[in-house]
């Protein structure tokens, strides 16, 4: 460890729990901490301990939003969720809405979604761990996971905050 980082956690001990990390500092990279969530769970299952599936996690029914609908028609639903999974007439996930993407319509509300999603969707299936959800948002710097059926329709949606629920249950266990 640089030893300027250490004086600065010596000094100020509270600033891992407040997270005023230096700006450069970084634990590990997200291939390492693949690798651990990955030895976790396999050491979970070795020890015949509960890993938790998708599945058991993800919020279901899911609010999701058309991409030919305007940001004017979806914006009562940002009142209670931050983000939205877009699909198309088969119900395939295409995108995901977020709230920050209203800043680049340039037609204002009227704006339709496919111009300001993103595209292609960041997915996972039911049948994935919350490890492997975990380890894909923090790579991705994504804030939720649409979960699909092999059709790659939406059938749930899992937040960082239902990962860290699953996580923390995991181990009280």
């Amino acid at each position: 460890m640089d030893g300027s980082l250490r004086l600065e956690i010596d000094e100020n001990p509270e600033a891992i729990i407040s997270g005023e990390w230096p700006e450069n500092f970084s634990l590990l990279s997200y291939d390492d901490l693949r690798a651990y969530l990955q030895s976790q769970e396999a050491a979970a299952q070795a020890d015949n301990q509960r890993v938790a599936l998708l599945s058991e996690a993800m919020s279901a029914p899911v609010l999701v939003a058309t991409a030919e609908q305007t940001l004017e028609e979806v914006e009562c639903h940002f009142e209670t969720v931050s983000g939205l999974p877009v699909i198309d007439a088969s119900l395939r996930c295409v995108g995901v809405i977020v709230k920050s993407d209203r800043a680049r319509a340039s037609h204002g509300s009227k704006t339709k979604i496919a111009e300001v999603m993103t595209s292609p969707a960041i997915t996972l299936p039911s049948d994935k761990t919350v490890m492997d959800a975990a380890a894909l948002m923090l790579k991705k710097k994504i804030h939720r996971l649409p979960i699909v059926n092999q059709d790659r329709q939406v059938i749930g949606i899992v937040t960082r905050a239902d990962v860290l629920r699953e996580l923390e249950a995991l181990l009280e266990v």
